[in-house]
């Protein structure tokens, strides 16, 4: 197993592309991304609705730890701009 950094987002749908493009340029290019996600924060409730233009996608990226300060770096500026939910943890990745 190796040691990495577990980032999950949440923004909103419309702009999850931003985010998406951020790790791109980083060559963060392996994420799991869930569109159509919903819940309650500080803008209230959102998504839920099928017809919904607010819902909100997740995204998941482990990243090395020698890289996550640089990897906050480019997402901060984002989730001030547009807000959003940044997540950090420790974690292993296990590869078969």
């Amino acid at each position: 197993m190796k040691d990495v950094k577990r980032i999950e987002l949440v923004v909103e749908s419309g702009v999850a592309g931003r985010f998406l493009g951020a790790l791109d340029s980083l060559g963060l290019t392996h994420r799991t991304v869930i569109p159509g996600i919903y819940g309650r924060g500080q803008h209230g409730e959102r998504g839920g609705d099928p017809f919904s233009t607010f819902d909100n996608t997740f995204v998941l990226v482990a990243v090395d730890p020698d890289r996550i300060d640089e990897v906050l770096r480019s997402l901060r500026p984002l989730l001030q701009s547009v807000g959003g939910m940044c997540l950090v943890s420790d974690a292993q990745s296990v590869r078969y």
